[in-house]
């Protein structure tokens, strides 16, 4: 009884897990290149006070599907169709992310809203002052005012599995992490931002099943505690 107990509670514990993850899924429907998270149960064998314990577990992936591209005629709204990421340069280190909706900071650089430098083949992209027609083709060459002032810094992975998301769509690769140069298809286009992977519906969908097996879990223990209790009574009212 104390296995079903300990098993029901873990689910509690899995379930509110991943309506955290629905949650933040359901907030960044609009976030440009958001890629969904997505909760795993898995049943994993633990040592209680010395006595094992099946209970269930949830574990959090990346979902990496790419997202539709829309329209928005910004000329530094750019978009990654096929595969591939920008590579950002930030105070903690390089990161990655699909997330191409850019700016320009006071200095000229291109940098995402968080002030991560936009990188290209050999480094910050820099727009020069007083240049104004921005233009970037399929491979993602940049030029200002029909003059080349660089080329964006497309990355891709071999797994991504391997990228870790540190906020802001951004990704940071870990030491498993293996560039992949075979295998980097994509065209560059330039006035659309790749849109969220997250799909309402399905999210909501799967709020409600999850808020059903939670309260499922929430009386299988409210019993197994009533019979507990019962059984302890009894006993109590042999003696």
């Amino acid at each position: 009884m104390i296995d079903g107990i300990y098993l029901a509670a873990s689910g509690l514990d899995a379930y509110t897990k991943k309506q955290e993850v629905i949650a933040s899924n359901l907030a960044n429907t609009n976030t440009a290149g958001f890629k969904k998270y997505m909760a795993d149960f898995s049943i994993k064998t633990e040592v209680v006070d010395g006595v094992e314990s099946e209970g269930v577990h949830a574990g959090v992936s990346v979902d990496f599907t790419k997202g539709d591209l829309t329209y928005t005629g910004n000329s530094l709204d750019i978009s990654i169709d096929g595969d591939g990421f920008f590579t950002i340069e930030t105070e903690q280190g390089l990161r990655y992310t699909r997330n191409g909706q850019f700016q320009l900071s006071g200095n000229g650089e291109i940098v995402t809203s968080d002030g991560g430098k936009v990188l290209g083949q050999n480094g910050p992209l820099i727009i020069p002052k007083g240049k104004s027609s921005i233009t970037v083709d399929g491979t993602g060459r940049i030029k200002v005012d029909s003059s080349a002032i660089g080329e964006f810094l497309i990355n891709n992975f071999a797994d991504t599995s391997a990228l870790v998301p540190t906020g802001s769509s951004l990704y940071k690769a870990t030491d498993e992490a293996v560039l992949d140069t075979d295998n980097l298809n994509f065209e560059i286009e330039q006035g659309y931002l790749e849109k969220s992977n997250v799909n309402v519906v399905m999210e909501m969908v799967g709020m409600i099943e999850n808020m059903r097996s939670y309260q499922l879990s929430n009386y299988i223990i409210k019993n197994f505690s009533d019979t507990l209790q019962n059984l302890i009574s009894s006993q109590s009212n042999v003696t």
